[in-house]
């Protein structure tokens, strides 16, 4: 995605910065002052890119895709076993609150 189009929107004490291309597709990123100390429009787009980056890096590497298979299958019958019997029924609980009319 070759960005042509980028954006920044003030949005409940933060920013959101909408990245674009020519073709329409796009990605935005939600930014916080809360999170993010010494937020502005200014240092939003700086912000949101170095976010994405990291987000794109980390997904390369972390997740299933990057495991080794072996280690994946292992991590597989470990689930398995620990929910076994799966014939089990599952329990179901309910509560009720009564609500009372107002004025009464």
């Amino acid at each position: 995605m070759a960005i042509t189009d980028v954006t920044v929107h003030p949005k409940d004490g933060g920013f959101v910065v909408a990245f674009g291309d020519q073709s329409g597709n796009g990605i935005a990123v939600t930014l916080y002052a809360a999170a993010s100390p010494g937020l502005t429009s200014d240092n939003a787009i700086t912000r949101a890119r170095a976010l994405l980056a990291t987000a794109l890096q980390s997904s390369q590497t972390d997740g299933p895709r990057g495991k080794d298979p072996a280690l994946l299958e292992e991590e597989l019958e470990e689930g398995l076993e620990d929910t076994f019997p799966a014939s089990d029924p599952v329990s179901v609980t309910g509560s009720t609150i009564a609500h009372s009319k107002p004025g009464h």
